[in-house]
C-alpha cells in the first residue's frame, strides 16, 4: 500500500515541482529556522490590516471590503503555523535517514501519507491557499479607494511591501515542501530496499 500511495504522489506532484534547487537535511534545516524568524511578517501585516488613518478611511466607499481584508488578514496569519509543520516532516526525514526497524519506518511514512496535519497533500493545498488569499487581498486592496493616481500610490504604499514578504515566505514555504518531498521519497525507497534484506 505503501508504495501505490508513493507512486501516487510522485504523480501528483509533478505539476508542484520547482525551478528551485534541491536543498539537503542540513539546509532544509537553516531555511526552516529563518523561515521562523521571518514569522513576524505574518503579525506585521495583520497589525497593518487593523490601522487606517482617518483620512483614508473617510475615501472608503465599500467598508465591506476592509472587514474582508481583515479577515483574510487573521486567515493568513495562521499560514505561519506551516513552518511548524514543516519542521515536523524534516524531523521525521531524520528518523527515516536513521531508520534500523520497521517500526520507525512506518511512523515516518505515516506522518507525511496519512496525518491529518501533515501530510503532503494538505500542505500543499494550504500552500495552494496561502496563494490564494495573497491574491484576493491584493484585489480588495486596489478597489478599496476610489481609482485616481494618488491613491492607487496611497494603497501600493501601505500594502506593497507586505504582500511581497508574504509571497516570499509561500515561495519559500513552498520550495521547503518540495525539497521535504524529494527527500522523503528518495529515503523511503532506500528504507523499503533494505528492510527488504533483512
Amino acid at each position: 500500500m505503501v508504495k501505490i500511495d508513493i507512486g501516487n504522489y510522485i504523480d501528483e506532484l509533478r505539476g508542484f515541482a520547482s525551478e528551485e534547487k534541491e536543498l539537503d537535511l542540513y539546509s532544509l534545516k537553516k531555511e526552516l529556522i529563518d523561515l521562523n524568524k521571518s514569522s513576524k511578517v505574518f503579525d506585521a501585516f495583520e497589525k497593518e490590516t487593523t490601522f487606517i488613518d482617518k483620512n483614508t478611511l473617510k475615501q472608503i466607499q465599500d467598508l465591506s471590503l476592509l472587514m474582508k481584508i481583515r479577515n483574510l488578514a487573521l486567515q493568513i496569519k495562521n499560514k505561519k503555523q506551516i513552518n511548524d509543520k514543516l519542521h515536523s516532516l524534516h524531523f521525521n526525514l531524520n528518523i527515516l535517514k536513521n531508520a534500523a526497524e520497521i517500526k520507525s519506518v512506518k511512523n515516518a511514512i505515516n506522518l507525511f501519507l496519512y496525518n491529518n496535519e501533515t501530510k503532503i497533500d494538505t500542505l500543499i493545498n494550504e500552500l495552494n491557499d496561502f496563494k490564494g488569499k495573497i491574491e484576493e487581498i491584493k484585489k480588495h486592496h486596489s478597489n478599496l479607494l476610489p481609482k485616481s493616481l494618488d491613491n492607487k500610490l496611497e494603497i501600493e504604499h501601505k500594502y506593497n511591501k507586505h504582500i511581497e514578504q508574504l509571497r516570499s515566505i509561500h515561495k519559500r514555504q513552498k520550495n521547503v515542501l518540495i525539497s521535504t518531498i524529494k527527500l522523503f521519497l528518495k529515503l523511503t525507497k532506500r528504507c523499503i530496499k533494505s528492510l527488504k534484506k533483512i
